[in-house]
């Protein structure tokens, strides 16, 4: 039995194929290209932060900083974006803020190291809608 081949007859019907082909192909970059905008966090931080670790891609995102302001200067900075914290608690030297801002739990831990403050900001997609 012969080999079945596609054998266009004619050039327009072979060049609209490539076309498509090429279409389909662009689509799924655009596709996977919006995507990865779409799931990056934006995590706000603080004028001064130096960032030690970002990994803001997608939930949970994480970013990691040291900056020279006070702890007061911290909270107000992160009421200011998210609004009162929902939880807050204090624990061996280290405070936590959680807040629930649109679809996301945040958590902001604040610990002193040295002359500084070093910032931790955790945003997760929340489970269940209040």
């Amino acid at each position: 039995m012969p080999a079945l081949r596609f054998r266009p007859k004619s050039s327009f019907l072979s060049r609209a194929l490539l076309l498509l082909m090429v279409s389909f192909s662009i689509n799924a970059e655009t596709s996977n290209t919006e995507k990865s905008i779409i799931d990056k966090v934006d995590i706000p931080v603080i004028e001064d932060a130096r960032i030690f670790a970002r990994f803001d891609e997608n939930t949970p995102a994480v970013i990691n900083y040291f900056t020279s302001v006070s702890e007061d200067s911290v909270i107000d900075f992160y009421n200011k974006s998210y609004g009162e914290p929902i939880e807050r608690e204090r624990k061996r030297g280290r405070l936590t803020l959680n807040y629930q801002h649109e679809s996301q739990q945040i958590r902001v831990v604040i610990s002193q190291q040295n002359k500084q403050r070093q910032v931790d900001v955790i945003v997760n997609k929340r489970a269940v809608s209040p």
